[in-house]
């Protein structure tokens, strides 16, 4: 006899349910039950609800509840003809259902305790329980047709081909222009990784990522250099899809594709911000592209809080965090009724998903099209959105390309920076290292934070291998754990130094990780990459052979005792050691940006206020470069570089905008400068610049020009839009000879310039 669990509700149907799918597995298991009905008005939780169900031996039932009815697909078949129905594709489709009254009521707590304290929440369901009656759930007939059945689902059904672009023939011929002229050393570098690619059958992900590339190029948008370890592909470079030539930095194919991963590379792009969304939507018309879809779940302080709020009362402080610590768990069965209360409803609530959201990078491709085989959500900009996160959609087989969003190529892009050949070859002047070592790195991809800043003092890079580091090293790990200071000291092993001259013997890149363990460990390259992961994931056991190999070989060389603290060491750094390749790329875009900066100081600034706004850290570094920030002003609606003088552009400053600015802008193209504030209220009361507007425009000083007596020109605007300014009214006076008596005049003193400026930028500027 079967003992059924359901039908269940999972928390994927957002305030609805409060059962966590990852949740209710184990906790069926621990009830006994063999099999568990999902019911819900979508197919959000279907991959997991499987997957899961295979690997707790648990039977899944699957039913769809839409339009009034009850369906009950038995295999992959008909859960594809229910994805078909649900994006549109199909009108009828051909599956059992039921009658809506079959469903007597569904289960949405995971415990008793969980619905008598959310009572009041207006949720309206059974609770996971042991002694749970199927027949007081499900009607008979839905019932009875349940007991006869069994399903049959699998996730690999779901799957949905990457494009076809070729196939390794392709691929191949691709490389064929290029052959000729490369040098032996390159050459062998591309045989190697050409069986490779062919022996994993990656060629058109490869090629389709190449696609990606040329169609981002021909919209005019710029792609980055290279991200990743895709960067230590030789191949992947002579494609154009990264920039970076793996060889001169020596930088390890096996870091981006290794055999033993039994996994598809992983080439991510950097594509300039103002720019993605055009990509996307001109993929759009060459492949089947949806968005991937992720979702918004309650994190410990959020799950604290609202048990507070719905208890009254706080007893986060008697926890250890994280909530679902086994020591919070072993703990339970001591604790007094309150804080069960307590601790019961934060931990349910922690993970719990409460919105949808889109994943910034990820997109998945095909040339068939997606919405024959997995659900989709089809009301965000034409592009669809996947109703199934990305580690559900990986369940099916599905890879999804990471097209990202970068500032940085934005801002070159305004410089009109081109990729040129010299660009990759001179990166070594002094004047731009003096820029970088001084700290003056507000605005310099990577550098631009506190800790950036500090670092590029410290290490004062003298060249770009320097800088690469440099980059590595930008983080907390790297400081804390000693490597940093290592680095300074030079303090590192004589041999280490002989091994690893490029950063004075210390491990700070992932690849030295897997050199040494190559020449000294005696690991093939295949291995060294396994090391390298196994390493930095703590994997115990997959590190156990690899690491006994590691110590026999490199006894030989070092003696034993120097091999065993040589592998501690690695363990000390492998956890901070960084992605050479990455490094490597990242580090050209850093320096791109600092040449800019020290060549072309005032409009560096200027263009970077433009993009990313004004902060009192970039005013004060302006001012110690010499530049002097001046307000706003009306002649230089869009910001002015004179000399070493910068006017502010107008949407600097709050509650203005940049439309208002270009509004301005072409005004003054079009018809010239304003004669006076009178002028310009008359000429722009028809364009939508608003009394705020003006008014914030007057406390930033942009009409100075005309009068510095700010106070007045707050006061004249009802004057002009009433016709009754000072001039109209000597007008008046001189026609007429009435005696029009003249307001006190208004003063604007030092401290209301402050409170003004303070107010629309945010401090002081002059």
């Amino acid at each position: 006899m079967k003992k059924f669990l359901g039908p269940v509700v999972t928390s994927k149907s957002i305030g609805k349910s409060l059962i966590q799918i990852n949740d209710l597995f184990p906790m069926a298991k621990r009830f006994g039950y063999d099999s568990i009905i999902l019911c819900e008005s979508h197919p959000k939780s279907w991959p997991t609800f499987i997957n899961l169900a295979k690997k707790y031996k648990i039977v899944p039932y699957i039913l769809f509840e839409m339009k009034g009815k009850i369906y009950f697909p038995v295999n992959s078949k008909e859960l594809l003809e229910i994805i078909q129905f649900y994006n549109g594709k199909k009108e009828n489709i051909n599956v059992r259902y039921f009658e809506k009254n079959e469903i007597k009521e569904k289960i949405l707590f995971p415990t008793q305790t969980v619905k008598e304290l959310l009572d009041s929440e207006n949720i309206s369901g059974g609770c996971l329980k042991g002694n749970l009656k199927i027949e007081d759930y499900l009607g008979s007939n839905i019932l009875k047709y349940i007991n006869s059945t069994t399903p049959s689902y699998n996730v690999k059904d779901f799957y949905v081909n990457l494009p076809q672009m070729g196939g390794f023939k392709r691929l191949y011929e691709s490389l064929l222009p290029y052959m000729a002229k490369l040098p032996d050393e390159y050459m062998q570098r591309l045989k190697k990784e050409l069986l490779v690619i062919k022996d994993m059958e990656v060629s058109d992900y490869i090629l389709t990522v190449k696609k990606i590339v040329e169609t981002a190029r021909n919209t005019g948008a710029y792609v980055g250099p290279g991200r990743g370890s895709a960067v230590g592909s030789l191949i992947v470079y002579m494609l154009g899809i990264t920039l970076i030539d793996p060889i001169k930095y020596n930088l390890y194919f096996e870091r981006f594709l290794n055999p033993s991963r039994k996994e598809l590379p992983d080439i991510d792009l950097d594509i300039d911000s103002e720019n993605r969304d055009n990509v996307i939507k001109k993929l759009n018309e060459i492949f089947s592209i949806a968005q991937v879809r992720t979702y918004v779940r309650m994190k410990e302080k959020s799950a604290v809080k609202k048990a507070k709020e719905i208890l009254g009362y706080d007893m986060s402080q008697k926890l250890k965090f994280p909530i679902r610590s086994l020591e919070n768990m072993k703990r339970y069965p001591n604790m007094d009724e309150k804080l069960k209360k307590f601790y019961t409803l934060a931990f349910y609530f922690e993970g719990l998903e409460i919105a949808e959201s889109v994943h910034a990078a990820g997109v998945i491709l095909s040339k068939e099209d997606m919405g024959l085989k997995i659900p989709l959500d089809y009301r965000q900009n034409n592009i669809p959105i996947t109703l199934w996160e990305m580690d559900e959609l990986k369940l099916s087989g599905i890879e999804k390309f990471d097209i990202l969003s970068l500032d940085t190529l934005a801002l070159l892009k305004r410089f009109n920076f081109k990729y040129a050949k010299d660009k990759f070859v001179n990166l070594e002047d002094k004047e731009v290292y003096k820029l970088i070592s001084a700290g003056l790195t507000e605005g310099i991809f990577q550098l631009e934070s506190r800790l950036g800043k500090k670092l590029s003092r410290k290490l004062a890079p003298k060249n770009f291998m320097e800088l690469t580091i440099l980059l590595a090293m930008n983080r907390p790990g790297p400081l804390n754990s000693g490597m940093f200071d290592e680095y300074l000291e030079g303090s590192s092993r004589e041999y280490l130094k002989k091994l690893l001259p490029e950063t004075k013997g210390v491990i700070i890149f992932q690849e030295q990780v897997m050199y040494i363990a190559q020449k000294l460990g005696g690991l093939s390259p295949e291995e060294s990459d396994d090391f390298r992961k196994a390493m930095s994931k703590k994997d115990i056991e997959k590190l156990k052979k690899l690491k006994e190999k590691f110590i026999f070989n490199a006894a030989k060389k070092i003696g034993n005792k120097e091999s065993q603290e040589l592998y501690s060491k690695i363990e000390k750094f492998a956890e901070y050691a960084f992605n050479k390749s990455h490094s490597v790329a990242y580090a050209h875009l850093s320096y791109w940006l600092a040449e800019i900066k020290t060549r072309e100081r005032c409009k560096f600034f200027l263009e970077y206020i433009k993009f990313k706004g004004l902060s009192e850290t970039l005013f004060e570094e302006s001012k110690y470069m010499n530049i002097q920030i001046k307000n706003a002003s009306i002649l230089y609606p869009q910001g002015m570089c004179k000399d070493n003088a910068l006017y502010l552009p107008l949407r600097v400053i709050k509650g203005v905008g940049i439309f208002a600015e270009e509004v301005l802008a072409k005004d003054i193209k079009e018809k010239g400068n304003y004669k006076d504030f009178e002028d310009f209220i008359k000429r722009t009361k028809e364009k939508r610049i608003t009394r705020n507007i003006i008014e914030q425009m007057i406390k930033g000083g942009v009409f100075d020009i005309f009068t510095k007596n700010r106070r007045q020109l707050l006061r004249m605007i009802s004057e002009i839009e009433h016709n009754t300014s000072r001039k109209a009214k000597k007008i008046l006076s001189d026609v007429f000879g009435e005696n029009i008596s003249t307001d006190k005049e208004v003063i604007t003193d030092k401290e209301d310039i402050i409170k003004f400026e303070k107010e629309v930028y945010g401090f002081k500027i002059n």
